[in-house]
């Protein structure tokens, strides 16, 4: 009879999908609702810019989670925790705060809520990879990646205390206009960016891309 571990192991990749899939579903709807609410009553120009740009933020926020869950259960295996099935529910909550702070008056706890979200990101990503190391299922994969320091997490760290920072400007600051917008512009490279990190680690997982001589995982992929 299989051990509660083996099962545990192998039945986590469906069950983490199907929670994941589920609240990012509920996302999508809210705030598919939120644009039938406030995009009618923008006003033509930097508010339209900037509500669009928030819509497209949390659309690529919502891309992002579903890649890193994916790009975790699908190319690697680890023994579960009850923080592996509470986890996705606090992103679930953060991201249902974000979109429900759509909108020129909630800057502030727009970006609050988003620099939370890249946080929790980081530090999950960090917890379960540095577990994922510790299965020898895994070996194959980490034999070639060393351990990463410091000094990986710099990109992510960085990105989202320019989140926080922007969080406290316009929690003081009611600007709608080309600042505000440049702001929310940057937010969307910065996801965009992890992004393209993710993309790039799953080809070299699969074999689609040869790890670079001495290379380390990058902070959204460390198993110190």
């Amino acid at each position: 009879m299989q051990s509660v571990r083996q099962r545990a192991t192998e039945l986590l990749p469906s069950v983490m999908l199907t929670v994941v899939s589920m609240i990012q579903a509920l996302a999508l709807e809210l705030l598919w609702s939120r644009v039938g609410e406030e995009a009618p009553g923008w006003t033509p120009g930097w508010e339209a810019l900037l509500g669009w740009s928030q819509i497209a933020a949390c659309l690529l926020g919502a891309l992002l989670i579903w890649l890193l869950y994916l790009s975790m259960v699908i190319r690697f295996s680890w023994l579960p925790t009850i923080r592996d099935s509470t986890v996705p529910f606090a992103i679930g909550l953060l991201e249902f705060s974000l979109i429900d702070r759509i909108g020129a008056d909630s800057l502030g706890a727009w970006f609050g809520a988003l620099a939370l979200l890249f946080s929790v990101s980081i530090w999950i990503s960090h917890v379960t990879f540095r577990r994922a190391r510790e299965d020898p299922a895994n070996r194959e994969f980490f034999a070639s990646v060393e351990p990463a320091g410091l000094q990986d997490y710099a990109a992510p760290l960085l990105s989202a205390l320019v989140l926080f920072v922007l969080a406290a400007i316009f929690s003081v600051e009611n600007d709608r206009g080309g600042f505000a917008l440049a702001s929310v512009l940057l937010a969307n490279a910065l996801i965009g960016f992890q992004i393209w990190g993710i993309r790039g680690w799953w080809q070299r997982a699969l074999g689609d891309a040869p790890f670079p001589e001495g290379c380390t995982e990058t902070a959204s992929e460390d198993t110190q």
